[in-house]
C-alpha cells in the first residue's frame, strides 16, 4: 500500500486560495450590508466601519475555514 502525502507547497497553495476566495467574499459582504451607513463618509471613513468586522471575520470564520479546507 502506498501512503500518498501531498507536498507542502500544494498545502500551502490551497490555504491561500481558500484564504482569497474566503476574504474577498466576506469584504463585498460587509461593503453591501455597511453601504447605506458609509455612505457619506468618504474612503477612509467607510474603511474605518468596515475593518473591524472584517478582522473579526478573517480571525474567527475565513482562516479556520481554509485550513480545514486544505
Amino acid at each position: 500500500m502506498i501512503n500518498f502525502r501531498p507536498s507542502p507547497l500544494l498545502s500551502t497553495a490551497r490555504f491561500l486560495g481558500a484564504a482569497i476566495i474566503g476574504a474577498y467574499i466576506v469584504l463585498n459582504a460587509l461593503n453591501i450590508l455597511l453601504f447605506r451607513l458609509t455612505e457619506g463618509l468618504g474612503q477612509a471613513g467607510a474603511s474605518a466601519i468596515t475593518v473591524p468586522p472584517m478582522v473579526v471575520a478573517m480571525l474567527y470564520v475565513v482562516v479556520p475555514l481554509a485550513r480545514k479546507l486544505s
